[in-house]
């Protein structure tokens, strides 16, 4: 497509409401006659999900940009894939631009524009529509590795597939989902050899019910607002946290907190339907769960450790560059480039020439000879050469004039010459300004994102403002009431009459092991004694409550005392240096004595 006609068609493909598949568009820069983005790349990957535009370089392309909604364009060797509807002309998001700078850049907007026509094609349900296709059928294999955000699997006999995030679990890195040696199942499309593995997913509610109440457990922050946050516990499982959940400061912004895409740990205070997570009750020793595997034996799919996602808002080419913008092109299963046009000379006399006259359409172009000059009459002898010296004088001031009129054209060429070079090195040094900006705010953003998680821990360290901690000159009645505050602090309302808070007796040791016992703060130690006293311990695989056994035999008797009471161990740490247990007896009448608090390797009841 190289005419206004055709560039205006597609502008109106895109705004109609016949499309039934998502378009990709990707443009030619001004300069060159490629575009920096792969499109047989693009072409092969998306197959029959999403119909694919070339637009080349050429002036008429405003009658494209003059079509679109403003901030809908795309131009200047950008790439950009509408989905299917309108809600894009609304939303931009929808429809983000994808923009290279350089040939070498081409590679990320290839797989930008690959991933976000998967995503539409996902979101749209072409996925699912197709399913019965003959050029589809149900496979199994193993995952060799991950490479370029796709999980490569050997399908056996030499026949190899990929799975894209889209069919494994969108929004989540593949990396985050599947790993090598995982045995996989799921749909594959033969033509473009993707595996579709979605089915064989086990559902939120499956993959969440190894979590139970008091379990300490990792989130993602998915958005932030002054008073609440929305965190995930599962890519489908979105929990509302207010402020009193993540800080005890009515004042407190949020936003200041919270960073959209950070990994925090959440104490779960309700299981679902109605899932509760509170940050609040979270201390700095806690044991965390390990996140859920979205696929058995994958990997966790949140990484507690990893810094959160940079955003960097992308900063569109100024209004006046798409006079650059590319023609369009025929729907690309072929490269269609225009030359590049040549720059204009001088005004001049047109000169006739075949491809300017009138010709009917399907005639030959002729070729057309201008007619000869008529011959002068013949001048007397005397008056020749009086004649021939005046035509001799004119014709040297007219070579004189064109001599001048050249040389000061060169001279403007190379003017321009110099102009044009300029203006490639300044935008050269913008491309390098605007790249290092973009690194220096995604240093900034993981410099902000840190800040706000050591504010959050430094707060839920602290007592509210104004609010004194309570000091007891009894060591045991200090100890009891850090344990009822835990079970009023962790147990919603609702359920503290079903979930009561027992009597329980100290042992005489307790108070001193508690005392001597370092790494693990007295806040800790009442939080796991209020699980065990409320039977939430015998709930948590964390926590690995068992008996105390006399020796380290599979048969050994459990400790025990002469008036039946038997020992039984729990951590209150996992995966840390000298992990500290708490050592607790049980009586015969069912009444919790609590024993000592010890390392790991301290099998003394």
């Amino acid at each position: 497509m190289t005419n206004t006609s055709e560039a205006e068609a597609l502008a109106a493909l895109l705004n109609g409401d016949s499309r039934t598949r998502p378009t990709v568009v990707v443009t030619v820069a001004s300069g060159h006659t490629d575009p920096y983005a792969d499109v047989e790349r693009i072409a092969a990957e998306i197959g029959d999900l999403a119909d694919l535009y070339l637009v080349t370089t050429g002036g008429h392309t405003w009658a494209f940009s003059n079509k679109m909604t403003p901030g809908t364009q795309v131009y200047g060797g950008a790439g950009r894939v509408y989905p299917v509807g309108l809600a894009w002309n609304i939303d931009l998001k929808q429809a983000p631009l994808r923009f290279a700078w350089s040939r070498s850049e081409g590679k990320k907007l290839t797989g930008q524009l690959i991933d976000d026509a998967l995503d539409m094609a996902a979101a749209a349900g072409l996925f699912d529509s197709a399913r019965t296709a003959s050029t589809r059928e149900r496979r199994a294999g193993t995952v060799l590795s991950i490479v370029s955000e796709r999980a490569l699997v050997d399908l056996g006999g030499g026949d190899m597939a990929s799975v894209p995030p889209q069919l494994a679990q969108a929004g989540v890195p593949i990396e985050r989902v599947l790993a090598p040696g995982m045995h996989v199942d799921g749909v594959l499309e033969k033509k473009s050899r993707w595996l579709d593995i979605r089915e064989s997913r086990p559902t939120a509610e499956e993959a969440l019910k190894t979590y139970a109440a008091g379990d300490v457990v990792p989130a993602e922050v998915r958005s932030v607002l002054a008073g609440s946050a929305d965190l995930r516990l599962h890519p489908d499982v979105t929990v509302e946290l207010f402020r009193s959940d993540v800080t005890d400061d009515p004042d407190d912004d949020l936003q200041a907190l919270l960073t959209p895409g950070e990994v925090v740990l959440a104490r779960v205070v309700a299981t679902g339907p109605k899932w509760r997570l509170s940050l609040r009750e979270v201390r700095e020793h806690d044991t965390a769960r390990e996140a859920l595997a979205l696929y058995a034996g994958g990997p966790p799919w949140l990484d507690p450790d990893a810094p959160p996602p940079a955003v960097v808002e992308h900063v569109d080419p100024a209004p006046a560059e798409v006079a650059e913008v590319a023609a369009v092109a025929e729907p690309v299963l072929t490269v269609e480039t225009a030359s590049e046009p040549a720059a204009e000379a001088p005004a001049r006399a047109a000169i006739p020439s075949p491809a300017m006259m009138p010709r009917r359409k399907g005639d030959p172009v002729r070729a057309v000879r201008p007619a000869p000059p008529p011959e002068p009459s013949p001048m007397p002898e005397k008056e020749q050469a009086p004649a021939k010296k005046a035509a001799v004088q004119s014709m040297s001031l007219q070579v004189t004039a064109i001599k001048a009129e050249k040389a000061h054209l060169e001279a403007e060429l190379t003017e321009l010459r110099d102009q044009v070079s300029g203006l490639r090195n300044e935008r050269v040094q913008f491309a390098k300004d605007l790249a290092r900006a973009a690194r220096q705010v995604e240093t900034r953003d993981a410099e902000l994102a840190r800040m706000r998680s050591q504010l959050r821990r430094a707060k839920q360290r602290t007592a509210p403002p104004g609010v004194a901690l309570p000091v007891f000159a009894d060591r045991e009645r200090g100890f009891r009431h850090l344990v009822e505050a835990a079970w009023a602090r962790r147990i919603p309302v609702g359920e503290q009459p079903t979930r009561p808070l027992p009597d329980f007796a100290i042992g005489e040791r307790f108070l001193d092991s508690v005392d001597a016992l370092e790494g693990i703060t007295v806040d800790k130690i009442a939080d796991v004694v209020m699980e065990v006293l409320t039977g939430l311990a015998e709930q948590s695989t964390g926590r690995e409550l068992h008996q105390l056994r006399t020796s380290a035999g599979g048969n050994a008797a459990p400790q025990s005392r002469p008036d039946g009471a038997v020992c039984y161990r729990v951590s209150m740490q996992i995966h840390t240096p000298s992990a500290r247990r708490l050592h607790f007896w049980k009586c015969p009448d069912g009444t919790i004595e609590l024993s000592r608090v010890v390392v790991h390797d301290d099998m003394e009841p």
